[in-house]
């Protein structure tokens, strides 16, 4: 059976549950250079529907061979004086159920990582706690009973400083401070190593466009991406990399909005790949 039938039958028993079901559609085609072929056509669709105030339902199916991907579900409930959230879905490769389970209780936030192909069932639990202009952030890895830690704080009104520990002994540092109104800095790299940073400046140059030039402290590369507001709620967004690519991409206000992209190596503009969609409410 043609995907499209598919959805078009799924999106029809969906809405027999609810009175607003929802399709959302990703198309991606590689080598537009090449011209137009509808067997290279790439597609990810997505059936949702609200069923309850407290759960949704949904499918995710592609055109190829095995339309449908997977089923999953989001369920929220009130437990004790805090509230369960669970985001899960059943892959049909494997029919393994895996996803997340949320429990938050007073700004504490507990999530526990399931998968039932896994002999352990919960992959690791995360803990998160939060406060004005602080954070801490836990995480057991059960298979190996080993810790993540994950920290954030406020070093001053313009700047955040972010830091992290995994128990195989890496880090990571992540600084952003803002120079001014117009202009802020992003440091991100490994620990303290100055020479594996990522700095990212970004800079508004009015009120429609923002420039975000970014070097590579280990490649000694450098990029630029350029952030320009369009009517409408919507955004252009163009990332230059001289010595390999170049991606341009329309974002719409809201996911029932168009969105398009096109990303092609320098020089080799048969190679395009060209992708869109948008979230169509019924």
């Amino acid at each position: 059976m043609p995907s499209r039938t598919i959805v078009l039958a799924l999106a029809a028993t969906v809405a027999s549950a609810s009175n607003a079901p929802s399709v959302s559609m990703n198309l991606k085609h590689p080598k537009m250079g090449n011209g137009l072929n509808v067997n290279s056509l790439e597609g990810d669709f997505k059936v949702e529907s609200k069923v309850s105030d407290d759960v949704t339902m949904g499918v995710n199916l592609n055109n190829g061979d095995s339309p449908l991907k997977s089923v999953f579900g989001k369920f929220s409930q009130k437990f004790g004086n805090g509230n369960v959230n669970a985001d899960l879905s059943m892959t049909m490769s494997n029919n393994a159920i895996a996803g997340d389970v949320t429990y938050t209780e007073a700004g504490n936030k507990l999530t526990f990582d399931v998968d039932s192909s896994s002999s352990d069932i919960v992959n690791k639990v995360s803990y998160s706690k939060s406060g004005n202009g602080w954070s801490f952030n836990p995480t057991f890895n059960l298979k190996d009973k080993s810790i993540d830690l994950e920290a954030s704080a406020d070093y001053s009104a313009d700047t955040n400083i972010n830091v992290g520990l995994k128990a195989d002994g890496s880090s990571s540092l992540e600084v952003n401070h803002r120079l001014d109104a117009d202009t802020s800095v992003n440091v991100k790299g490994n620990g303290a190593d100055l020479s594996t940073m990522n700095v990212e400046v970004s800079r508004a140059l009015d009120k429609d466009n923002t420039v975000k030039p970014k070097f590579d402290m280990a490649s000694k590369h450098m990029t630029l991406a350029w952030v320009r507001k369009l009517d409408a709620g919507r955004t252009l967004n163009v990332d230059l990399d001289p010595d390999n690519s170049m991606k341009v991409g329309i974002e719409g206000a809201s996911d029932e909005d168009w969105s398009a992209s096109v990303q092609t190596p320098w020089g080799k503009f048969s190679d395009a790949d060209v992708s869109f969609g948008r979230k169509f409410q019924f």
